[in-house]
């Protein structure tokens, strides 16, 4: 049977992929099949099913299937912002070895990132997907929606209080690969951050202009064959500005990069390896 992702089952366009395989009882995307701890997940390869049990309430329209990892709806709150928001952790009450904050594309909100963080949470690795200003259901009272730091600010200080001590990774697909740049060049406390195919000028801003900011070496990853070119040469400068790793992907754009057929991508183990070693 064919299966489609949150976006496409949303109806938005872009660039969201159709996921299909053929799995015995059940579908590939949010959720996990047997014992899904964290060893068994590295060691079989956890798959994710799309037919429900679906998780409810506020999280309902983002078809999350119920899964051992904790997934849970919140806010993340500052000065002139109400971002509403997922936060994903291990099963059992186990502490995350890190934590990743996730800024979602233009097609999406924060609902985009669930296969990935969910897949996440089963390995260990916590997260936290928010809805950025303009988009979701987010309300924001700050001067310039399209700065991303005080809303990763406000993303960090929140799960400072739920796990103080974790390293923090910064993630970003597509737009959010790009506000991700922009926030760590800006000096936003992160341990590490992650760029998947963000465009090289965003907002205005031109990422080559803002790169000798940064000083902490992140991955950087984009296909050639989805985004052109252009922006793979301005990905891969980018990465050797910042002492970057750069990825070349096969195909593919922002988060599709990290999950394919409900399973964590070579790129997406490779992310919390990154975010953990």
């Amino acid at each position: 049977m064919s299966i489609l992702t949150y976006a496409e089952r949303e109806g938005r366009s872009g660039r969201a992929a159709i996921l299909g395989l053929m799995l015995a009882g059940c579908g590939a995307e949010n959720g996990a099949e047997g014992d899904r701890g964290p060893d068994s997940a590295k060691e079989s390869g956890t798959v994710l099913p799309t037919d429900g049990p679906y998780i409810q309430g506020e999280l309902g329209g983002c078809f999350l299937p119920e899964t051992d990892a904790g997934v849970e709806p919140m806010q993340v709150l500052g000065k002139g912002l109400e971002l509403p928001a997922i936060r994903f952790s291990p099963p059992d009450g186990q502490d995350p070895s890190a934590v990743l904050v996730m800024l979602h594309q233009t097609d999406g909100d924060r609902c985009g990132w669930g296969d990935f963080a969910t897949l996440a949470a089963l390995q260990g690795v916590a997260g936290l997907s928010f809805d950025l200003c303009g988009y979701g259901d987010a309300d924001c009272g700050i001067k310039d929606p399209d700065d991303p730091v005080p809303q990763v600010q406000a993303a960090l200080s929140e799960v400072e209080k739920q796990w103080p001590d974790v390293p923090m990774v910064l993630v970003g697909a597509s737009m959010g690969g790009s506000q991700t740049v922009r926030a760590v060049a800006a000096g936003v406390d992160v341990d590490g951050w992650v760029d998947l195919s963000g465009p090289s000028n965003w907002a205005g801003v031109d990422l080559a202009s803002v790169a000798d900011s940064i000083s902490t070496p992140g991955l950087i990853a984009v296909a050639e064959d989805t985004d052109g070119p252009e922006e793979a040469d301005a990905a891969q400068a980018l990465a050797q500005a910042t002492s970057s790793e750069f990825v070349p992907a096969e195909a593919g754009h922002g988060w599709e990069l990290v999950v394919e057929e409900g399973r964590l991508t070579p790129l997406g183990q490779q992310i919390l390896t990154y975010a953990t070693s």
